[in-house]
């Protein structure tokens, strides 16, 4: 876009220099790019975004001025007088539009009598400083508005008009134009074209016709002013790799409300310049879209911008920059938008235009308060970022799987499968049911790598397991924590690889929910169908999941062939009693003494039941509960086991003497007794 400075004066009062007012110009969001000296006069580049085609014109940025300076914009007079009654004895034309979809709206003037001639000094002047050629008076007023106005137009000679029609049409395959740069371009079917009778005259919105240009000879002119389809016109342009000053403008939306005043303003130069008189005025159709109103409530633009600006101030703003105004009761405004501004839709916009002519310069930087407070994550996030940072130290990797599956997977894992969620629409039947667990992925992992060579995994996954709320027609989604191991595990330089066991998986579960400042306790429990041996894993006496070894005809439905050991706990309710605080405790400056008891009991006696009794029976004398072993065998009855623990006492604030510790370890061994039914060997 070029821009005369001379030429700009006519409608604001600019003092500044063409050099300052580049740089107003530029932070005002119409960026220019140089300033070249022609003649008397200088003109400047600028580089318009594509959202503000209102800018694409001189009259445009003189309305941008008329709000950064203050000044009043100052708009050209479009007087032409009465059109002469449309009779039978007066020049007529008929407008046909066959495309209203590609043309929403077009406007055909006659204007009579006219002398084509070569264009007033002035006229002259200003279109050559800005890079067009001089033609004629009429073809150089229609330029001159092009420029002044941003309205494309195109004049006719009307006696080389066929037929006395005027049609816009889709082209025919195989039409021929010869445009007036003299090149014969040959048309495809969807593109719209001017045509009378027997052939096009314009190809819409780009370029006129030489077989009805306006030259000397020419008496009678028709003025088109129209609005084109924008899509239409940058597709045909690009067929034809054709641009011009008028397609640039259509390419990126003219002004609805600008096609009548356009016109008029074009016939009343032309009638200054080349006499006649104005004859019938055409319009068929109506493009112009429901005008938009906003309310506005000015008192937000200080907290939104982090300004102090006057509510008048604001209304100043507004209105120079041509919106409707209207003051409501309430202290806000109704802020209507005009036609040119189509990229305005919403208060913020109406905040950006506020920032930006007030001046971003103007605009203070300010550092926004910090509140050392402020929690940057949340809890469930932070125990699941040190859930994978325990694992991962630990020697794991962690997988990601497919969080939709077969149906086979829920009847392959019914007890574990409650009220599964199924798709009406699914993809495929390989993920027609939301996954009601994490077992099938973590099989899936473990099949995959063992058949590419890698047996030896220790694979977790956190992810998310679905059901439904049957009563409630809702569906439930829980996080979820998946741990596999299967093949061998270093155990030490000495002994090399064993083989991984049940224990190795309910280690890591333990370091884990230690890291998480959490008990877990294991209760024997079937898994049916599933995992054999198995537990549940429970905290604070609410079951949280399950450990277990996963059964042969599982594995086999996987093809897998080594042992697999599984856990799932449920991640939830960890979020919630999980503790990330890092604790200390003083270290004891008094000695503990430690006593060994082994005892004789049922098989269906836990280690956690021994736990349980011993930790309450000691009280705060009990510092630590150690199984030392475990035998079954030779010299102990059927159906028994012998368990050796270690019951480590003491005190940190002195020393317990032999007796209090002989009295306690009676107190407890009495208590396993009598709750438990076990004796001592």
């Amino acid at each position: 876009m070029k821009l005369s400075y001379n030429w700009l004066k006519d409608y604001v009062n600019v003092k500044a220099s063409p050099e300052e007012l580049a740089r107003i110009l530029t932070m005002s969001g119409s960026k220019v790019e140089g300033i070249a000296k022609v003649g008397d006069d200088h003109v400047l580049e600028l580089e318009i975004t594509a959202n503000r085609p209102d800018c694409l014109n001189i009259i445009g940025l003189a309305r941008e001025l008329s709000a950064v300076l203050g000044e009043e914009l100052k708009l050209p007079e479009q007087n032409i007088g009465k059109s002469m009654p449309d009779d039978k004895n007066s020049v007529r034309i008929e407008c046909i539009v066959e495309a209203p979809e590609l043309c929403p709206q077009y406007t055909a003037r006659i204007i009579t009598g006219v002398k084509v001639k070569k264009s007033s000094a002035k006229i002259a002047a200003r279109i050559m400083a800005l890079g067009m050629r001089e033609i004629n008076n009429v073809a150089d007023i229609t330029n001159y508005c092009l420029h002044e106005l941003g309205q494309p137009m195109h004049a006719f000679d009307l006696d080389k008009i066929k037929g006395g029609k005027i049609i816009v049409r889709e082209a025919r395959d195989g039409e021929k134009i010869v445009t007036i740069d003299g090149v014969e371009r040959e048309l495809k079917k969807g593109m719209l074209v001017i045509a009378d009778v027997e052939r096009p005259v314009a190809i819409a919105g780009i370029m006129g016709g030489i077989d009805t240009e306006v030259s000397e000879k020419t008496k009678n002119v028709l003025l088109e002013s129209a609005y084109f389809n924008l899509l239409s016109i940058r597709r045909t342009g690009r067929k034809l790799v054709l641009s011009t000053d008028a397609s640039y403008r259509y390419e990126r939306g003219v002004d609805r409300g600008m096609i009548i005043p356009a016109s008029e303003r074009a016939a009343a130069m032309i009638m200054g310049e080349a006499g006649g008189n104005v004859g019938g005025f055409y319009n068929v159709g109506d493009c112009r879209s429901k005008k938009m109103s906003i309310d506005f409530d000015p008192n937000k633009i200080n907290t939104t911008l982090g300004i102090d600006i006057d509510k008048k101030e604001v209304k100043g703003i507004l209105v120079r920059l041509g919106m409707e105004v209207s003051d409501k009761t309430d202290g806000r405004f109704t802020v209507g938008v005009p036609s040119f501004r189509e990229d305005i839709k919403l208060r913020v916009d109406l905040m950006e235009e506020i920032a930006r002519i007030y001046g971003y310069e103007n605009i203070p930087a300010r550092i926004p308060e910090i509140s050392p407070a402020v929690i940057r994550k949340e809890k469930p996030r932070q125990v699941k970022e040190k859930i994978t940072e325990v694992l991962v130290s630990l020697g794991m990797n962690e997988i990601m799987t497919y969080s939709l599956v077969n149906e086979s997977v829920v009847k392959r894992f019914a007890a574990i499968s409650v009220s599964p969620v199924t798709l009406m629409n699914p993809l495929s039947e390989d993920q027609r049911v939301m996954t009601p667990h994490l077992l099938d992925g973590m099989l899936k992992s473990i099949s995959w790598n063992i058949n590419r060579g890698t047996c030896d995994l220790r694979f977790f996954e956190i992810g998310k397991k679905y059901s439904v709320i049957e009563d409630a027609r809702q569906y439930r989604e829980i996080p979820a924590l998946c741990v596999g191991f299967t093949g061998f595990i270093r155990n030490n330089w000495a002994e090399g690889k064993r083989a991984v066991t049940f224990f190795d998986v309910k280690g890591v579960i333990e370091a884990l929910f230690a890291s998480l400042r959490l008990v877990p306790k294991f209760k024997q429990s079937l898994v049916e169908g599933i995992l054999a041996p198995s537990a549940v894993i429970s905290v604070d006496g609410e079951d949280v999941g399950f450990i277990g070894e996963v059964t042969g005809k599982v594995l086999k439905d996987y093809g897998v062939e080594q042992p697999v050991f599984v856990s799932e706990i449920k991640l939830d309710r960890l979020y919630e009693k999980a503790s990330l605080m890092d604790m200390y405790k003083a270290l004891s400056k008094f000695p503990f003494s430690s006593r060994d008891m082994s005892i004789l009991c049922d098989k269906t006696v836990t280690a956690a039941d021994m736990y349980d009794v011993i930790l309450v029976a000691g009280t705060e004398l009990v510092k630590d509960i150690r199984l030392v072993d475990v035998y079954e065998g030779d010299k102990i009855p059927s159906g028994k086991k012998s368990l050796t623990y270690s019951v480590t006492y003491g005190l940190d604030n002195r020393t317990l003497n032999d007796a209090e510790v002989e009295s306690m370890h009676a107190r407890i061994k009495s208590a396993l007794s009598e709750k438990l039914g076990v004796t001592f060997r």
